[in-house]
């Protein structure tokens, strides 16, 4: 199989730079390195340090650009031992922290992040500065002005949301409801949600990973050195610290983006609070500017409404409760439900408990119109025109959702009060506020993603989330009213990322780097690992995009 030409055997080192990265035994390898399958044992590590080089150079090329923005999150590793010992030995257990490098989409320069010092003028962390000319404290009540301000009357009579939540409505049936339904599906297509300020053009982000570091960021000294240490990677710095011991590029007046969760954004902070009377940029992390991960904040979402309809036992009582709808749809799993779903279960919990109860909206108000219609099926059968489904849509939207409404329906004497039906109402509202926010980060729609976590805040906060609703009020308080519009546009225009360059195909940032830590722990934690922490190292960064 191998080339009469030695110095060309390109398929046998595809091959054994898989068996490598497979973690196929050595005399398996060299067994097909002497069949002319792969190449040897030693050609393969060369190759692998070849191409770590290789990445190295990549990463560092693409920081010194200046238009690069990092996201980096703790994995751990567990190095078990092929053989048993009798000594007691140190844990296997390894603390790493993995990181991602981005590149700036959407003509993003390096003039736009050049505001370092400007916003260091509008610090409350500057000691320099007087107090009174502070930028005023901005609370939700500026948000809302700002990022939803009043809007002009639709000629449907519905706001923004219920518009959502109308094609959501008419979504559900034509692809989950009766055949008769799913004619009505490209109709649908052109009767999308409007988009409120998305990313376009829809381009591919490339995804560069950088070397894995042996700190643990779940300290504040651990993130100190994580973020020294993707800097040195990305040949930036100061030039005149005289502790800087490699070349770098200045980027001591830019602002740099980093990506993760609110751990870290919490102790990136305590760094920046704790640096603040430093004298130079460099020391005071001064170029640092957190980005909260909208996965993770999808991943509070649904722990919010896991709070509200299944954690409290008086929420699993009625036939109307979440509960009663997971013991049908998940009957082996009421146990763990109750307790600790996590958030796949959760995600699905909701998703399809929403379709559900949806479907039973238009069943009710099918045979509200017509008595004879008291299943879809027979609905279906009066074969109702799209003009039809969306007048019904509309109305489901407006009576079937909590709206502003409900303080009626609940100021009513006891004795006229439904509260099934106003549980229900809320219910239908927060699994619809979750999937509109689910839309927006698909479609990469930011600006419909912060209309939504307005609402959100709030619930978090009802909830006992408070560090999110925290986060999340100053993060959206500093781009609308802290950063000029330049760095406003970098920032909210690359919060999202999609790595396909597909429609629909975004994803958060956080997301890209959860899945490298799982490809990392599937490939190196497993049993029987005798590769040694400063391999796993090293070898980090030979996948270079995905």
């Amino acid at each position: 199989m191998q080339s009469s030409n030695q110095k060309v055997n390109a398929l046998e080192s595809i091959i054994g730079i898989f068996l490598h990265a497979s973690k196929t035994p050595e005399r398996v390898i060299e067994t097909l390195a002497h069949m002319g399958i792969s190449i040897s044992i030693d050609s393969i590590h060369k190759a692998i340090t070849s191409l770590s080089a290789e990445s190295a150079n990549t990463i560092r090329k693409l920081g010194q650009t200046l238009t690069v923005a990092y996201a980096y999150d703790n994995f751990d590793v567990d190095l078990k031992r092929s053989l048993p010992t009798t000594e007691k030995s140190d844990s296997t257990l390894k603390h790493l922290t993995s990181a991602l490098l981005f590149p700036l989409q959407h003509g993003v320069t390096a003039d736009d992040m050049k505001c370092s010092d400007e916003l260091w003028q509008k610090s409350t962390l500057n000691p320099n500065v007087d107090p009174s000319l502070h930028p005023k404290k901005r609370t939700w009540k500026d948000l809302l002005l700002k990022i939803s301000p009043p809007e002009p009357r639709h000629s449907s009579g519905l706001t923004q949301r219920e518009r959502f939540n109308s094609w959501k409505f008419l979504y559900d049936i034509c692809h989950y409801g009766p055949p008769y339904f799913s004619q009505f599906q490209e109709d649908l297509e052109n009767f999308k949600p409007e988009e409120i300020d998305a990313i376009r053009p829809i381009v591919k982000t490339p995804i560069y990973p950088a070397r894995a570091m042996e700190y643990s960021n779940s300290t504040v000294s651990g993130n100190i050195s994580t973020i020294e240490n993707l800097m040195e990677q990305g040949g930036v710095g100061d030039p005149n610290d005289v502790e800087m011991q490699y070349v770098v590029e200045d980027m001591t007046l830019h602002i740099v983006l980093f990506h993760g969760d609110l751990g870290t954004g919490d102790r990136i902070f305590s760094v920046q609070l704790r640096r603040s009377i430093e004298k130079t940029p460099w020391k005071r992390f001064q170029y640092v500017a957190f980005v909260p991960g909208l996965f993770h904040v999808k991943m509070a979402c649904a722990d919010a409404i896991w709070r509200l309809t299944i954690k409290p036992p008086s929420a699993r009582i009625d036939e109307t409760s979440l509960m009663h709808d997971i013991s049908k749809l998940r009957p082996g799993e009421t146990g763990i439900m109750g307790s600790n779903p996590g958030f796949r279960r959760m995600h699905q919990t909701i998703n399809h408990s929403g379709i559900c109860r949806r479907l039973d909206s238009w069943c009710v108000l099918s045979s509200q119109l017509d008595k004879k219609h008291t299943t879809l099926e027979l609905f279906a059968e009066s074969k109702p025109n799209f003009t039809t489904l969306q007048t019904m849509a509309n109305t489901l939207s407006h009576q079937y959702v909590a709206n502003h409404n409900m303080d009626r329906l609940r100021r009513q004497p006891a004795n006229q009060r439904d509260e099934q039906h106003e549980n229900s109402l809320l219910i239908n509202k927060y699994f619809l506020l979750y999937e509109e926010l689910s839309y927006g980060m698909n479609s990469g729609d930011i600006g419909r993603i912060e209309c939504c976590l307005l609402p959100w805040i709030f619930i978090f906060r009802g909830t006992g989330k408070h560090k999110y609703a925290m986060h999340l009020t100053r993060f959206l308080s500093d781009v609308h009213f802290l950063y000029n519009e330049r760095l406003k546009k970098a920032v909210r225009w690359n919060w999202l990322v999609n790595p396909t360059g597909k429609a629909d195909r975004f994803r958060g940032v956080d997301w890209c780097v959860e899945l490298q830590n799982l490809w990392t722990k599937v490939e190196h934690g497993g049993s029987g690992s005798t590769r040694t922490i400063e391999r796993i190292i090293k070898e980090s960064p030979l996948v270079q995009t995905y």
